[in-house]
């Protein structure tokens, strides 16, 4: 069940970070895709990624059904698991995440697995057993799994309620599979519905794509820390909150920033684009559900959000992906905070990864999804962070 809302306030510590001392650049180790020609590997559909302490990726295949390992290198290690419903394989492996004892845990439709080190490998590739999670878990989901340094599993929790928006929260156990307790999301004021939808017949409708949302729509963003908080940003300003189980803000930390403007040509592309879509529809747009108001009025954005996405490395930094604009579209950027709010340095790395799967860190090794945007197909991107 997704936790009561609850609105008691605790008094706020407002932060205003420095400007970060320095910005580095990643440097691509190892490309892995089909077509590699260095480190080739068919992935049918990654749905989640984590890093192992000594560095090695792994990468769950929801497609394959199944976990692969990989060397910083991108050089195949080994897989985990197999397609089938007996201990330790699974249906739709996704969301995998290392836990304070070492071992390794993976979200399986509405259940978790464990792994330990093999003896002969050292790989985290031998089943320990499983646990029962929530009932109607969004087995499809790639969002991320998170163990804090208590060892509580978050395991995320998404559901439709009746003012057509997706509210989302945590279920958190204990790494027995004990039930604990859960922690929301706080809704954000960009938030708009994840879908649109036209009427078929009575009771039935067809999901249109495209039209819930403007193109350069502020989405809403956040990731679970390691104490166990949610940090949030409704990604129209530079402003983070951070909340606990009762939705109590903690803290909030923001930061001035000068709005990019969005390059010419590709506003207006985005535009004609949203023009077509709407001047297609067989239906009137007051029978479109979950269209936004800026769809139903054309009105796209002037300035690029600030935020892409919000994740948490395993040393407890909060990695925050900042919109990169047109001149940049190849290049991931990441401000670097520490957990007090405090902005450490920015990271380029010269990737275009993906919002989800959830890019991810350990140490000076960084790995995310990128897609290609004529074919969809995905890529493993594995990049050295200089420290």
């Amino acid at each position: 069940m997704l936790p009561v809302f609850l609105h008691t306030v605790l008094p706020l510590v407002l932060a205003a970070p420095s400007i970060p001392a320095d910005t580095v650049r990643a440097t691509v180790t190892a490309i892995v895709a089909e077509d590699s020609p260095r480190t080739p590997y068919f992935f049918g559909s990654i749905s989640g990624i984590t890093i192992d302490p000594a560095g090695r990726i792994i990468v769950s295949d929801a497609g394959e059904a199944r976990l692969v390992v990989l060397g910083a290198d991108g050089k195949s290690l080994g897989t985990i698991g197999r397609k089938g419903k007996g201990p330790g394989e699974f249906e739709s492996p996704t969301g995998p995440a290392i836990g304070p004892d070492g071992a390794l845990y993976v979200r399986n439709m509405s259940s978790v697995s464990r792994f330990v080190a093999d003896a002969k490998t050292g790989l985290l590739s031998r089943f320990d057993r499983a646990f029962a999670g929530p009932g109607m878990a969004p087995w499809m989901s790639k969002l991320s799994t998170l163990i804090d340094a208590r060892g509580r599993l978050h395991f995320p929790l998404e559901v439709g309620l009746r003012d057509g928006l997706t509210h989302y929260a945590y279920q958190r156990y204990a790494l027995d599979g004990k039930a604990l307790d859960s922690i929301a999301v706080p809704m954000q004021p960009t938030a708009r519905s994840s879908w649109a939808s036209v009427p078929i017949n009575a009771g039935t409708g067809k999901m249109v794509k495209g039209l819930n949302v403007v193109p350069f729509h502020p989405m809403p963003v956040w990731t679970v820390t390691m104490s166990g908080s949610v940090i949030s940003s409704p990604s129209d300003t530079y402003l983070f909150t951070e909340t606990d189980e009762r939705e109590r803000v903690m803290r909030r930390t923001s930061h001035p920033v000068v709005p990019v403007p969005i390059h010419q040509r590709e506003r207006l592309d985005s535009v004609a684009a949203l023009n077509r879509r709407l001047d297609s529809l067989r239906v009137p747009l007051d029978q479109v559900r979950g269209m936004s108001t800026e769809v139903k009025a054309r009105r796209v954005p002037v300035v690029y959000p600030v935020f892409r996405s919000l994740s948490t490395a395993a040393d407890g930094t909060i990695w925050a992906r900042r919109w990169s604009p047109f001149a940049q579209a190849n290049l991931s950027i990441f401000d670097v905070l520490a957990a007090d709010g405090k902005l450490l340095r920015t990271v380029h790395v010269p990737a275009n990864c993906t919002t989800l799967p959830t890019p991810v860190m350990r140490g000076s090794t960084f790995a995310c999804v990128q897609l290609d945007p004529a074919t969809d197909s995905e890529t493993l991107i594995i990049a050295r962070i200089p420290k």
